[in-house]
């Protein structure tokens, strides 16, 4: 019995500085955790700031494809309504 006190006093128990180096331990890591956090928020803000970069890319991008698809449309109408003037087709009698 009197062993299993020994043991237990000398290793088995915290002590006083045992809590003291956890509690240091959690607070070192605790810190590392909020500078990691801040970091991860510092990324993120970066991704929603490129996010928004290439929406605004994609939205000219689209525009100009309208704009330039459009044109080639107007420009095939145009082409066949002068084809049509300069070989009218004739009905079937």
């Amino acid at each position: 019995m009197v062993g299993m006190v020994a043991y237990a006093l000398s290793e088995g128990l915290a002590t006083k500085d045992d809590v003291r180096e956890l509690n240091s331990g959690l607070m070192a890591l605790e810190n590392k955790v909020a500078a990691l956090d801040s970091k991860i928020g510092a990324l993120n803000s970066k991704f929603e700031a490129l996010d928004a970069k290439i929406d605004t890319g994609l939205n000219n991008v689209t525009q100009k494809l309208i704009i330039y698809l459009g044109g080639i449309i107007l420009g095939a109408v145009t082409l066949l309504e002068v084809l049509n003037r300069i070989f009218p087709v004739v009905p079937a009698p």
